[in-house]
């Protein structure tokens, strides 16, 4: 499924015949020019995706289908199956055979604990949010994040946490001539069915904060434990930065992992989630308004 060393993936290829072939089919052939002015982005990126250097974000996706007079939702799970695929040949291209330890191991025996991964822990929450902001800064193509606690970020906000959360949205608003997107999956607390005001009140204020980023997304998952679970940010294909909550409401224990099989396992755990989830806007157009919810 692969081609030639250095070149895209077979499934990234076919995916961008597909697109010039739905250009073609217009009745006006449209520029790159006037795409990129449509999809409000670079003409280079246009470039890279019509000839299969870089595959296209679902929001550059939805957006070049639209320039094209096509049907977005005719093109969603063609989408998702590219991805899928494009995860699964660089993931081979890395997996097993490329790793000393496992490749080496005789018959039947099993791998111990002894995988070198470089971590870093931090001390406090403002050495973590500075942190994960500055690799934000650094990204080159994707970000994927999540947000699942039982409060919203305003609850907990520092000046180190309002910087990195703003990072996100700043880094998806930039101008750039690299295809780029954020993913966050926004956990929205519920009790007998019905979500926690703060948190609805922020996710709306927040999809406001976002609506016309085109590469930014998040969809919503329904939360219904009375603990915080989880979070994460993958930056690229290279850095997971993890925090725990613990003890007061503003504990974090967090650390980071520099490490391409490691990251490759939570964002599967991403990806897979992302694929059952209801994005914000529509989750937002059927949540009940204020007076229907409980404080």
């Amino acid at each position: 499924m692969s081609g030639p060393s250095g070149s895209p993936p077979e499934p990234q290829l076919a995916f961008a015949a597909r697109l010039r072939e739905l250009r073609r089919r217009t009745l006006v052939e449209p520029t790159e020019e006037a795409l990129a002015r449509r999809m409000g982005c670079a003409r280079s990126t246009v470039s890279a995706i019509l000839n299969g250097r870089r595959f296209p974000s679902w929001p550059h996706t939805a957006a070049f289908v639209e320039a094209c007079d096509g049907v977005t939702k005719d093109w969603q799970e063609a989408w998702l199956r590219a991805r899928r695929q494009i995860d699964e040949v660089r993931q081979q291209a890395r997996g097993p055979a490329n790793t000393p330890t496992q490749a080496a191991l005789p018959e039947g025996l099993e791998v111990g604990g002894e995988a070198m991964l470089s971590a870093r822990w931090y001390r406090n929450n403002r050495e973590f949010y500075l942190a994960a902001a500055e690799r934000v800064r650094l990204a080159r193509s994707e970000i994927r994040v999540t947000y699942t606690r039982r409060y919203p970020p305003t609850q907990y906000t520092t000046p180190a946490s309002a910087e990195y959360f703003e990072s996100i949205l700043n880094w998806a608003r930039a101008a750039s001539d690299d295809e780029r997107c954020v993913r966050r999956i926004i956990g929205v607390p519920e009790r007998e069915g019905c979500p926690d005001k703060a948190m609805l009140s922020w996710a709306r204020d927040h999809y406001e904060d976002s609506k016309d980023i085109l590469n930014y997304e998040a969809n919503v998952l329904r939360w219904t434990a009375a603990a915080d679970d989880l979070n994460m940010a993958l930056i690229d294909d290279s850095v997971v930065f993890l925090a725990f909550s613990g003890g007061p409401r503003q504990k974090l224990n967090c650390f980071s992992v520099e490490d391409p099989t490691f990251m490759s396992y939570f964002a599967a755990h991403f990806d897979q989630l992302w694929a059952a989830l209801q994005p914000l806007a529509t989750y937002l157009e059927e949540a009940p308004g204020d007076d229907e919810t409980p404080g």
